[in-house]
């Protein structure tokens, strides 16, 4: 009986139904990834108060979720953000913390997108990727940060995944994936635009230069590779590609078809307007900005992405030549763009990950065993100096301007303000009435006091004509507090920083002020700041 046990086989039948998928050893490194990104992210999510961007895209989700409504305005960008905001807000309650939650569990998810490329690029080659995801200090700053950017990355990487899938062994149901994919991408930020410059363009050389090698042998234009792979999956494939891009679009532009004139705006308004900021400048950064940024934080990864890129070119396949393609053109269009911002570093630095990915399996593959324990050794270094610069700007300088990728940010003395401002708040609701609060909002200073008041009954208007009313607390601008001083006998006034940036002169670096700023975040050009004031009454 033992022996017709040990040799009896199940039906197939029963294996198909209990056997484990072939992929299923493979997914456990990176599910650990998934879970260690996940709580670095999670873990103190209110350790700085709100910057001036996410106070306004906060205050957007809560009007949306409190039936107040929403329209799309190319300044705040797509409207994705703002559902997930109001969704988050339904589980875990209003506040930054839930605000940050839904970039959080993006940051993490996106660590396990390269998972999808293990045949594409090889699994060393991806879980590379993925781990450098985790521990980036760019992408883990930029995954507790409420703005739109982790989920564009996010939707940028899924849309690249299939892709790449798609140019290896093309599969009917991409081309849905894919337009579904690059329409949540339009409504997340108008950098879509440039994601589908590069596919586009990529995709065009590559048919041109293969129709040329083509007709030296006499192959017809249907022969070419990339023509075959677009025609393989049919032409029924790419309506249904298209009609998801569509279905997709208008349901979140017209905010699922409660405001049919989102449609116009999100094809005209959003194009429109950000080439209108293009003399503008905003931030003012010179053009080799990510040149300077993103070795500061990412040398280990640029590091490795030099040796994927030098190895790419020496064995190009079509995939390896997308990501070269992808890396180098989205490093001019994005230098040149006028608005140069650290949180646009991640859309910089994505194809340099799946770079150095492939570089950390060359490195993998060619040192053979013996040689391994120094390879192994390199990338704990590589590890050690991205985890030290994430450390730094995540947990233990979050709101200080002397981190490059911490960009005008709310002062960190301007919680203690909004604390005792609320606690004033609160003691006039016990006296049986409601407080009357004045905000200087001359030159955009009601951010993010917009968001933090937003319960309480407050007025906001420009002080810099003088103060109209008596109210209980009053917030002015430090320019203005001249103005209104007469009208605030009686009051006891505390000045504050309201928000904090480094002005960086980039002629003064040299090896001495890097070390120092690697060890110390020591800063070696002057730090501007906006000072307000916070007036109640002396009494009070």
């Amino acid at each position: 009986m033992r022996d017709r046990a040990a040799a009896w086989v199940p039906p197939l039948e029963i294996r198909r139904v209990y056997a484990l998928p072939a992929w299923s050893a493979d997914v456990l490194p990176y599910a650990g990834i998934f879970v260690a990104a996940l709580v670095l992210r999670v873990v103190d999510l209110q350790n700085r108060p709100l910057h001036h961007d996410e106070s306004s895209h906060a205050w957007l989700s809560w009007l949306f979720l409190t039936g107040k409504g929403y329209h799309y305005d190319p300044a705040f960008h797509g409207p994705l953000q703002f559902y997930v905001g109001a969704l988050m807000y339904l589980l875990a309650g209003v506040g930054d913390t839930a605000m940050r939650l839904g970039p959080a569990l993006v940051g993490a998810a996106i660590t396990f997108l390269p998972f999808f490329l293990r045949r594409q690029l090889g699994s060393v080659a991806t879980l590379a990727a993925s781990a450098i995801l985790c521990i980036s200090p760019s992408y883990l700053y930029y995954s507790r940060f409420s703005r739109e950017d982790i989920y564009f990355a996010f939707l940028t990487l899924a849309f690249v995944v299939v892709l790449l899938r798609f140019l290896d062994e093309p599969q009917r149901w991409h081309p849905s994936a894919m337009l579904a994919l690059l329409a949540a991408s339009f409504a997340t930020k108008e950098t879509t635009y440039i994601t589908a410059f590069v596919v586009v363009t990529f995709v065009a050389a590559t048919v041109v230069w293969q129709l040329l090698q083509g007709r030296r042998v006499g192959q017809p234009a249907a022969a070419a590779p990339v023509v075959r792979t677009l025609r393989s999956v049919g032409w029924d494939a790419w309506i249904s590609g298209v009609a998801s891009f569509a279905f997709i679009y208008t349901l979140l532009f017209t905010t699922f078809l409660f405001r049919p004139e989102g449609l116009r705006s999100g094809i005209y308004d959003g194009l429109r307007y950000w080439l209108s900021q293009q003399p503008v400048n905003r931030g003012g950064q010179p053009w080799f900005y990510y040149l300077f940024l993103l070795p500061l934080y990412e040398l280990p990864v640029l590091v490795l992405a030099v040796i994927g890129v030098v190895v790419s070119l020496r064995r190009p396949t079509l995939l390896r030549l997308f990501l070269v393609w992808d890396a180098a053109l989205s490093l001019v269009v994005y230098s040149w763009a006028s608005e140069r911002m650290p949180w646009l570093g991640l859309h910089v630095l994505l194809p340099l990950v799946l770079l150095a990915g492939i570089g950390a399996h060359t490195v993998w593959a060619a040192r053979g065993r013996p040689a391994r324990v120094s390879v192994l050794a390199g990338a704990a270094l590589g590890a050690v100096v991205l985890g030290y610069g994430a450390v730094q700007v995540v947990y233990v300088h979050p709101a200080d301007p002397a981190e490059p990728l911490v960009f005008t940010q709310t002062s960190e003395q301007f919680a203690p303000i909004r604390d005792r401002l609320d606690l004033l708040i609160r003691r006039v609701r016990a006296g049986g009435r409601q407080p009357t609060i004045y905000v200087d909002d001359w030159g955009g200073t009601g951010w993010p006091w917009n968001w933090y008041l937003r319960d309480s009954l407050v007025r906001y208007g420009d002080m810099s004509t003088g103060l109209p009313i008596r109210a209980d607390a009053v917030i002015v601008d430090d320019l203005n507090r001249g103005r209104v001083q007469a009208a605030l006998r009686g009051y006891r006034g505390e000045r504050f920083h309201l928000r904090e940036w480094w002005v960086i002169d980039y002629g003064s670096i040299s090896p001495g002020t890097l070390w120092r700023w690697y060890l110390h975040r020591e800063p070696w050009s002057p730090q501007g700041y906006v000072d307000q004031w916070l007036y109640v009454p002396a009494r009070g």
